[in-house]
């Protein structure tokens, strides 16, 4: 009881004393100054309230398209550079936030502008390992452009035997800029070895498959369609035909006919080299 009775004495004191109120306004003054300067700082930093429309600056040159940007108080950085040929060096191809977005100021518009220089890329190692399919999705990967064929004999049909700029050889890996024509030599599928065409008129389709293979030749057969066995089928009509102006080139094909009954005439094959 004691105790209460001294508390409020003193508190009965201190609400008598200047000194004690002129203290608790001055703090109350200074903690409304700090508390004022305090949100005032962030809106500075933070710009509260403050914001402004993203310019249209795509088509425009990169200084003019700065200048609109700093005119509404947002700040800018080129990201990248895309290589375009058929436009001014340094037209903004893109901006993110895209225009008329309303973002605070000092917001980061990224550019995007266009280069008269094509990006550096590896030439692939296409001849020796590639088809000109592979070739192709290759090159096109690479942003490279498919040029001129030409053909060389080659068991290998559409192989790559060798890769070009113009008429110069280009090693894998040789850094060229992103655009360049690459020419390509490929096989033929032939091997340059001419042979006489077999005489095959008359002959089983069982007889012709063992010749064809003795003869490393390879052959398209068309059956009529009554055939019902193509292995005991004849050959009555072949292209090229079997004379001495027809010559073979090994790894071209030979087209075949076949029937269900044996021809009635069969030339001989001095008949057809006459």
């Amino acid at each position: 009881m004691d105790f209460l009775i001294k508390l409020w004495n003193k508190i009965m004191y201190l609400l008598k004393d200047k000194a004690f109120w002129l203290n608790s306004i001055l703090f109350f003054i200074v903690l409304i100054i700090t508390g004022w300067m305090l949100l005032f700082s962030l809106k500075l930093i933070t710009k509260w309230g403050q914001s402004a429309d993203v310019p249209n600056v795509v088509n425009k040159n990169v200084e003019q398209a700065i200048e609109m940007i700093e005119d509404v108080d947002l700040e800018y950085e080129i990201k990248d550079s895309v290589y375009r040929a058929d436009l001014k060096e340094g037209t903004v191809l893109d901006a993110q936030p895209s225009a008329g977005l309303n973002v605070k100021t000092g917001r980061t518009i990224y550019l995007i502008i266009s280069s008269k220089r094509p990006p550096m890329v590896a030439m692939p190692q296409l001849a020796g390992r590639s088809s000109l399919r592979f070739a192709q999705v290759e090159l096109e990967s690479r942003g490279l452009k498919l040029g001129s064929l030409t053909f060389e004999p080659s068991n290998e049909k559409d192989a790559v035997l060798s890769q070009r700029i113009g008429n110069t050889e280009i090693a894998a890996g040789t850094m060229i800029p992103k655009g360049t024509v690459i020419n390509l030599t490929l096989g033929d599928g032939l091997t340059g070895v001419l042979v006489d065409v077999p005489n095959l008129m008359g002959k089983t389709k069982s007889e012709v498959d063992l010749i064809l293979s003795a003869n490393g030749i390879i052959a398209n057969f068309f059956y009529d369609k009554n055939i019902e066995d193509t292995m005991s089928s004849y050959v009555v009509k072949q292209y090229p035909l079997p004379n001495n102006e027809e010559k073979l080139n090994l790894g071209e094909t030979i087209d075949l006919f076949f029937s269900k009954n044996k021809p009635k005439i069969i030339p001989t094959d001095s008949a057809l080299r006459k």
